[in-house]
């Protein structure tokens, strides 16, 4: 059978746009052969459409736009996932709809619904019961949400669809391979694999559809971070040459990703243009160069804010990042204006050292200024956190935790280090300085990171198996870490809750994100 595999960018609540996207897609599908083509899971929707679900209004145009998009099936049949209510019992499935001859003649409900990470769909369907084939062109289609649907795998199955979505992850690709390439060798049966492809603020999706033969053999893929468009004919599969498994390079695949998830974000919500502090650091450097990729280095604004503490080569470092991206900047040097804020505290700090205070002034002095050009022009705040100081709470709030999305939480500072030298791969545009110099917030003389914080190489390590590989205090101590250092890093950590409670959005790239991918109370 020939079957068209459409990796199309649905937007959440955008019913009208996903139903366009739909049937130029069937039509482009019916005009080259093709007997169906594919939508997965929840397309109609868009991915992750959480307590829009509830709503009946939404419920009903998702219907309507199924029931229309079957006028467009003539000649060709469809599957195309969607939510879908019995308004008997007032149950809602995550269902699939084959629709063919014009009309919706049959569909599927998801079995073992997802309730993991960023998923919650107990919070919305119920699963359904039991999975019967599609039955058409005298062949048996078995239709699955997820791996754990293919204990319904039938002899009789004629090839096998898994239409759900896979948000990504650094590891999500060769996990999915992985899975697949397993599935199908196993069971013996072709295996079609849709995904969506997009961004939802914090949450990607890469696409990277791809077709296993019952050889467990990949032997199509469709491309990442890109929409696609292909056919295949399951009758030609296992004669496919394979296509060679290459190593997947996670700093660029990074790269690759956060640049595409800002580009989605600033689409989606209709923005053009970022602002964003810079500081000659690191964080700041990678942020930036990011974003002038992603956006263009014209719509891309620097703000140079400059205190008594800051030193001459941080300041050198950022006018020389910017010349190299060729992005716009300005300086406004704030060293004026902290000083109003400490006469006008200076009555009632009267007699206390300076600590904390005087240092977090710094930073939301910058925050400020950022954000009142931003309200002023337009712009669009970055935040330029990364994941090992949102730990541990080294960042301030209102301050440098200020901003609309955050772009680099979901990297440890070795990761941001890692990514820089990828951004430097073919030209200097960091600035080696930036690359080489000790991490400092520069809030007080002779500031540096590591007069609190252990080195990050350590800090990083204890960071990544607390947090990702939830491992406990002893068992990290017992691979050789020292148990005061483990004990300090896991309390700031814990104690922090609160603050990252009220950081932007970060753009997930792990299993275990701060936000929608971390849940803990605080």
């Amino acid at each position: 059978m020939k079957i068209a595999i459409p990796q199309l960018n649905y937007k959440i609540n955008d019913i009208e746009g996903n139903s366009h996207k739909i049937i130029e897609a069937v039509k482009k599908a019916r005009q080259a052969g093709a007997e169906l083509i594919v939508f997965p899971e929840l397309a109609i929707s868009g991915a992750l459409p959480q307590d829009l679900l509830e709503r009946e209004e939404f419920i009903n145009a998702c219907r309507l736009a199924i029931e229309q998009i079957a006028l467009q099936c003539t000649g060709i049949a469809a599957i195309i996932g969607g939510p879908n209510l019995d308004v008997s019992n007032g149950i809602m499935y995550n269902s699939a709809y084959f629709i063919r001859d014009g009309e919706v003649v049959d569909g599927v409900h998801k079995n073992i619904l997802s309730d993991y990470d960023l998923l919650n769909e107990s919070r919305y369907f119920i699963a359904g019961e039991d999975n019967t084939p599609i039955r058409y062109k005298n062949q048996n289609i078995r239709i699955i949400f997820d791996e754990y649907e293919a204990e319904f795998i039938e002899n009789t199955d004629s090839f096998v669809i898994l239409l759900g979505m896979a948000p990504f992850t650094t590891e999500s690709q060769s996990e999915r391979h992985r899975t697949l390439s397993t599935l199908s060798a196993k069971y013996g049966k072709n295996i079609i694999a849709v995904n969506h492809i997009g961004g939802h603020t914090s949450v990607l999706f890469d696409g990277n559809s791809s077709v296993y033969n019952y050889k467990g053999k990949l032997v199509a893929r469709l491309r990442d971070f890109e929409e696609d468009f292909q056919i295949i004919d399951t009758h030609t599969l296992g004669a496919t040459t394979p296509i060679a498994s290459t190593p997947v390079n996670k700093i660029a695949l990074t790269h690759r990703a956060l640049c595409f998830g800002i580009r989605e974000y600033f689409s989606k919500h209709r923005f053009s243009k970022a602002i964003l502090g810079l500081s000659g650091g690191i964080d700041s450097a990678v942020v930036a160069a990011l974003a002038a990729e992603a956006l263009g280095a014209k719509n891309v604004m620097g703000i140079l804010m400059p205190s008594q503490y800051s030193t001459d080569h941080s300041v050198r470092d950022a006018e020389e990042l910017a010349k190299h991206i060729g992005m716009p900047y300005t300086t406004i040097a704030i060293k004026d204006i902290y000083d109003q804020y400490l006469n006008a505290l200076q009555p009632l700090f009267e007699g206390c050292p300076f600590n904390v205070a005087e240092e977090n002034l710094q930073a939301r002095t910058r925050g400020m200024l950022v954000m009142a050009m931003s309200n002023k022009f337009g712009y669009i705040a970055l935040n330029t956190s990364n994941k090992s100081e949102a730990s541990v709470g080294y960042g301030t709030l209102y301050g440098d935790l200020c901003g609309s999305l955050s772009i680099i939480g979901d990297l440890y500072k070795t990761e941001v280090y890692e990514l820089a030298r990828y951004i430097n791969r073919e030209q200097e545009i960091i600035p080696e300085n930036t690359m080489t110099k000790a991490p400092s917030a520069e809030l007080r003389p002779n500031q540096k990171d590591q007069d609190s914080l252990p080195e990050y190489a350590q800090l990083d390590s204890i960071l990544k198996l607390y947090i990702e590989d939830n491992l406990s205090e002893k068992a990290i101590c017992a691979q050789g870490y020292p148990e005061d250092t483990v004990k300090k890093v896991i309390g700031m950590l814990n104690r922090n809750d609160y603050k990252r409670a009220q950081c932007p959005p970060i753009l997930k790239i792990s299993r275990k994100a701060f936000g929608s991918g971390r849940r803990y109370p605080y």
